[in-house]
C-alpha cells in the first residue's frame, strides 16, 4: 500500500473545529497527538484510537472524521480522548510496522518502543468508560470485531446488524485462528492469557476499562465505506453507554 502524507492529515486534525488537539509526544520526524473533546471531570471518558497498524487508513479517517463532526449530543454524558494515528512512520510509508519495524499492537511489554511509551504515559492511573480500536484486514472479505465487556451485555451483535446493513460481514466459523460467530470473535480464556500483557487492547482491557470494541473493516471495499462502517460501530457503543 502507497504511504499517505501524514503532514497533511495532522493539519486538518490541528484544524478541527471545537476539539482541542495536544502533542503527547515525537517518534522521530513525527509528532503523535490526542483529541480531546469534552472536559467536564465529572464525566466519564471514552477513548478512541486509530492507525496503529500504518497499512489500515480507514482507522485514522474514521478518528478525523468523529472529531470533525464532534460529540454533539453525547458530550452531555461523555468525554472523549481520541488518538487518530498511533503510528505516523508506518501511515507516511503505508506499511503495517513502526520506523523499528516493530508491530506496535503487540509490544506493550518492550520499553524500547516509543509508541508503546506514549500510550503508557497517556493512559497511567486512568480508567475509560469505554476503548473503541479502529483496525483494518487486507484479507478479510467482510466486517468483524472483538469484544470484551464486564458487567453488562456486550454489543457486538448490535454493531454487526447496523453494519451489515451496507457492509459484508465476515460470517466465517474462524477468523484470526479464533472461534468466531457472526462476525464476532469470541476471545478464549486460554488466547487472553497469552495476548495478556502484550496487546495493546489486551492491556487497556485488563487495567483501564470494563469495555473493549476492536472493530476490522475489509480493506478491499471503499475507504468511505470502511470509515462509515466504522462511525456506525462508534455510535453502537456510545448509545450503550448514554444515561
Amino acid at each position: 500500500m502507497a504511504g499517505q502524507s501524514y503532514a497533511d492529515f495532522m493539519e486538518r486534525v490541528l484544524a478541527l473545529p471545537g476539539a482541542q488537539a495536544r502533542e503527547l509526544g515525537q517518534v522521530g520526524e513525527y509528532p503523535i497527538y490526542a483529541v480531546e473533546q469534552g472536559n467536564d471531570p465529572q464525566r466519564p471518558t471514552a477513548l478512541i484510537t486509530g492507525g496503529t497498524h500504518g497499512d489500515e487508513p480507514a482507522g485514522p479517517a474514521a478518528v478525523l472524521e468523529f472529531c470533525r463532526q464532534g460529540g454533539g449530543a453525547w458530550l452531555e454524558a461523555l468525554n472523549f480522548l481520541a488518538i487518530p494515528c498511533l503510528n505516523p512512520h508506518g501511515y507516511a510509508h503505508g506499511i503495517r510496522h513502526n520506523g523499528q519495524d516493530v508491530d506496535i499492537n503487540w509490544a506493550y511489554k518492550r520499553d524500547d518502543v516509543p509508541e508503546i511509551q506514549i500510550v503508557r504515559q497517556l493512559v497511567a492511573g486512568r480508567r475509560f468508560e469505554f476503548v473503541m480500536d479502529f483496525h483494518e484486514d487486507w484479507e478479510s472479505p467482510g466486517f468483524y470485531l472483538y469484544e470484551l465487556r464486564r458487567g453488562s451485555d456486550p454489543v457486538g451483535a448490535r454493531i454487526m446488524e447496523k453494519v451489515s446493513c451496507f457492509l459484508p460481514l465476515n460470517t466465517q466459523s474462524v477468523i484470526e485462528g479464533q472461534p468466531a460467530w457472526g462476525g464476532i470473535i469470541i476471545p478464549t480464556a486460554e488466547k487472553h492469557e497469552e495476548l495478556r500483557g502484550e496487546g495493546i487492547p489486551v492491556v487497556l482491557y485488563d487495567h483501564h476499562t470494563d469495555h473493549l470494541v476492536v472493530t476490522e473493516t475489509p480493506t478491499i471495499l471503499p475507504l468511505e465505506e470502511r470509515v462509515r462502517a466504522q462511525l456506525a460501530a462508534l455510535e453502537v457503543v456510545v448509545e450503550a453507554h448514554l444515561p
